[in-house]
């Protein structure tokens, strides 16, 4: 559980310096824009972190809650509104029935109360109390009641609860208790019917979009402090080995780039309180706001820092940034790389890509290796020898891409079309703009893989730039890709221009926007990487 005291920035440091300062990112390595966005963070010594709705676990950080918490709490905010305040105990017996209606329980409910009935008439006969006395016995007897009260009945009822339904059905020996016993002794089912459908409606239309909207404004980074030899980590996170691990020191960190902190690992799964979000009545501002007081933050960290047990191999982290945008991620400074260890199975050019930027950076480079003898994983550290140039597999390398990126090309022309088409007509084929999007998306990726490779070709070759100057074929296929990567960036920015418009027309739903959203914002941030890496002999 966090604490207030453990927010600062000098506690935060003292629990990482306790738990040995070091935690790994075990992360994917494919031919692909996610890998040359890996690469490029490391580059600049930054980390990706996005909203906790968005986590690969279905139970990590998503809006969870106890429906019966939560009523409790709406319940109780419904009955500050009434104008006219309900006499206590009537209030308890009102919020007992609307929670278990809401709940979806009133049958478990009233079987409660009928085991309640039958416990309380028991324990009189065997205290020889006549039926006119009861309620004194009741009265007088609450605690030592309540305390050998059945389980399965005091499941339903806190101390007080037990003694106000004791106290009703004390009049319903041989009778069935049911709700409408209860409602029509109080001549209260059309206030309870109202009162529902305005919980409801509370819970709908402000609470759960109130709590989304809270969380969708926090980002998440997550490490593991399990090392760099896990080998669960690997299988997962790793692409089954295909991938890296990235050591990061955390001794190096000298100013606040979030809080800091190991996960919680239970059994129970936490739930966010409205007054942990500092709302505490439902009054809105002038902008239609819901009126807050200070958030418990140590709450929702705690919240957002517990996971299922199943996990608990994973030994994680995280960095917990809190923004004022809804849905936008942000990089986090984390330029204290120590090491990067290269799977067992990683692709030939992702690994002379990492090698690179550890090169580059600095960075300790190893390899994972495995022992014939046992299930032990080892490393070793690489050198520039190990990573000698093979023109073979460099040309062939380079063939591929060649020919990939004209096929991407062609469809990405040939869904244009049907976009065109689709808009002369007056209508928009979301679908088929996807796959340009798409197509463009993974034509940057390889053109990306493409120029380096070649410019590594080049610089090992000692190949000069009048080579493939204009006019020849490496000259007009550098030319052509330049265009291509031109056209992706007015294209991008075109649909963003219009993607307003096509909501406004009917054309494309909400989330249709925030799927095209994201792939133009994926394609403008990779036509951005290209324009800062050059051909082999282009100016920079």
């Amino acid at each position: 559980m966090i604490k207030k005291d453990d927010l600062s920035f000098d506690k935060i440091k003292a629990n990482i310096n306790k738990a040995g300062n070091l935690f790994y990112q075990y992360r994917a390595c494919r031919r692909d824009a996610a890998t040359i966005y890996d690469i490029e963070n490391i580059r600049h010594g930054v980390v990706y972190a996005r909203t906790p709705l968005e986590m690969n676990d279905p139970f990590d950080s998503m809006v969870g809650f106890s429906a019966e918490k939560i009523f409790d709490e709406l319940i109780d905010l419904a009955f500050d509104q009434i104008d006219k305040p309900l006499e206590p105990n009537i209030r308890l017996i009102l919020k007992n029935l609307l929670k278990y209606r809401l709940v979806g329980k009133t049958l478990d409910f009233t079987d409660a109360l009928n085991k309640l009935k039958k416990y309380i008439f028991t324990q009189s006969i065997i205290a020889h109390v006549s039926t006119s006395d009861l309620p004194k016995y009741i009265m007088g007897n609450t605690d030592r009641l309540y305390k050998k009260c059945p389980t399965e009945v005091k499941k339903y009822f806190d101390k007080n609860s037990f003694l106000i339904f004791s106290l009703i059905i004390k009049d319903y020996q041989n009778v069935p208790v049911e709700e409408k016993t209860i409602t029509d002794a109080l001549k209260a089912e059309e206030a309870l019917t109202a009162l529902e459908e305005k919980i409801i409606e509370i819970r709908d239309q402000t609470y759960l979009p109130f709590i989304r909207d809270f969380l969708s404004k926090l980002t998440v980074v997550c490490f593991s402090a399990s090392g760099w030899d896990n080998q669960l980590m690997w299988a997962h996170y790793a692409n089954s080995y295909s991938g890296i691990c990235v050591e990061y020191d955390f001794e190096k960190m000298d100013k606040f780039i979030g809080f800091v902190y190991p996960v919680d690992y239970s059994d129970e799964r936490p739930s966010l309180s409205l007054k942990d979000l500092g709302l505490h009545k439902f009054e809105k501002d002038e902008n239609g706001n819901l009126k807050t007081e200070e958030t418990d933050m140590s709450a929702i960290f705690s919240y957002m820092l517990s996971k299922n047990k199943c996990w608990q191999y994973e030994e994680e982290w995280r960095i917990i940034n809190n923004g004022d945008t809804p849905y936008t991620p942000i990089f986090v400074e984390t330029p204290f790389i120590r090491s990067i260890t290269l799977g067992l199975n990683l692709d030939e050019m992702c690994r002379q890509l990492i090698w690179d930027v550890c090169q580059e950076q600095g960075i300790e480079c190893y390899q994972l290796v495995t022992n014939p003898g046992d299930y032990v994983l080892t490393r070793e550290k690489l050198t520039q020898e190990s990573f000698p140039f093979d023109e073979k597999k460099e040309l062939e390398y380079i063939n591929l891409l060649s020919v990939h990126t004209t096929t991407l090309s062609e469809k990405s022309t040939a869904n244009s079309k049907i976009v065109v088409e689709g808009i002369e007509k007056g209508s928009l084929e979301v679908n088929a703009m996807w796959n340009v999007l798409t197509a463009t998306l993974d034509f940057l990726s390889d053109a990306y893989f493409l120029k380096t490779a070649f410019t590594r070709y080049c610089k090992n070759k000692n190949v000069q730039a009048e080579e493939f100057g204009k006019g020849t074929q490496i000259g007009t296929a550098i030319v052509q890709i330049n265009e291509f990567i031109s056209k992706a960036k007015e294209g991008a920015v075109s649909i963003n221009e219009s993607i307003t418009n096509f909501i406004l027309t009917g054309k494309m739903t909400i989330s249709d926007f925030r799927k095209t959203k994201k792939l133009t914002s994926d394609i403008l941030e990779m036509v951005e990487k290209h324009e800062q890496v050059k051909w082999a002999g282009e100016e920079a």
